[in-house]
């Protein structure tokens, strides 16, 4: 009697798994498919007076700092990687005649100028800008604009 007692409850037991598992994989379900979403188009960095200036005394066979405003005017951070010349450099201002400015921007790279998402900020590159002994007498108390390429990428 215990043994059909004990077959009977084992009976019910796996009866119970069963039925309760016929009731669990009846609501699990899986599927594939696939979802959308569309990127932004990046916008070009820009300099806010379209070019880089001298914020030290520059002089025939020195150097100065080179002070930048670069602009973002994307939806997310940039990291500026680098600043590279892009044209002649030009005087203004000076004593006289200054044509020949003799200044020139050296690469910059490795950088890591952070620029949030639609802002601006000024960075400094101390010693960045050479002058050359080339450079005209006039271009005593000039002002120099550099045109210059920025490389980045996005820094979300």
């Amino acid at each position: 009697m215990r043994r059909l007692y004990k077959s009977l409850v084992l009976l019910v037991v796996l009866l119970t798994a069963l039925v309760t598992g016929i009731a669990v994989a009846s609501w699990l379900s899986s599927g594939t498919g696939s979802g959308n979403a569309k990127a932004t188009t990046a916008q070009a960095l820009s300099t806010v007076d379209a070019s880089a200036s001298t914020t030290s005394q520059l002089y025939p066979g020195g150097t100065g700092d080179l002070k930048i405003t670069i602009h973002n005017p994307n939806p997310y951070p940039i990291r500026v990687a680098s600043i590279t010349q892009n044209g002649a450099v030009t005087g203004s201002g000076g004593t006289g005649t200054c044509t020949t400015t003799g200044v020139s921007l050296s690469a910059l790279s490795s950088l890591t100028d952070d620029v949030p998402a639609s802002s601006s900020v000024t960075f400094t590159h101390v010693a960045a800008i050479s002058m050359t002994n080339a450079s005209d007498d006039g271009c005593q108390g000039a002002t120099f604009t550099i045109p210059v390429s920025l490389t980045g990428a996005s820094n979300a």
